[in-house]
């Protein structure tokens, strides 16, 4: 949950605003109905309560080593972090002299949710797609993409740029897609969300 952090510098690098809001309200309901869960903790912004086994990360790679580490031992893997799509692909372990310009180069990063079906194919997989001023039809185009891709057995899509959706809010405005199947949630707050994406999720099981 929340978001990773790649390093330019010493002192500097890119992440984005992912608050780990939804990733709570998740593991709290998890916990109601009585998992035994571990979360996966990069950049966020709420006090996660200590009943929880935590294990902080920084960097996609660090969790990317953490989570295949784990996978085969769980029988529901939630991905609701926001990973960084690229990481730099030289960095300075000094602190980059910031009297000339600077231009970065990236790579790709490992794409998590890909792997996880790979190692434990038993797992149900829920994968969150978060996305940008793009129509409903697009947003289920990106969540089908993604089961295709990595063998998802929910998605949990939305748009950003609507009004109450965006990353750090306290609400949001999701698409459950289960290949044909879209199940819209109108605007709630993500601890009602979390709810009903779990009574997906027993439905399913």
């Amino acid at each position: 949950m929340g978001g990773t952090y790649e390093p330019i510098d010493s002192v500097r690098g890119i992440t984005n605003k992912s608050s780990g809001k939804m990733g709570l309200e998740l593991a709290k309901e998890a916990y109601i109905r009585g998992a035994d869960l571990t979360l996966v903790v990069a950049n966020v912004s709420v006090s996660i309560p200590s009943v929880f086994d935590v294990i902080r990360v920084e960097t996609s790679g660090e969790m990317n080593e953490v989570i295949l580490d784990l996978v085969p031992d769980f029988d529901i893997f939630i991905s609701a972090a926001a990973v960084s799509d690229f990481e730099f692909k030289q960095k300075d372990d000094k602190k980059i002299d910031s009297s000339s310009s600077l231009f970065l180069n990236l790579k790709p990063t490992t794409k998590i949710i890909r792997q996880i079906k790979k190692i434990n194919p038993n797992i149900f997989l829920v994968g969150f797609k978060a996305e940008f001023n793009i129509s409903r039809e697009e947003i289920i185009g990106c969540a089908k993409k993604q089961i295709s891709d990595a063998g998802t057995d929910l998605v949990v899509a939305n748009d950003i740029s609507r009004e109450g959706c965006h990353f750090g809010s306290d609400s949001n405005e999701v698409l459950i897609v289960d290949g044909d199947d879209v199940l819209p949630v109108l605007l709630a707050s993500k601890k009602q969300i979390a709810k009903t994406i779990f009574d997906e999720i027993s439905k399913k099981l």
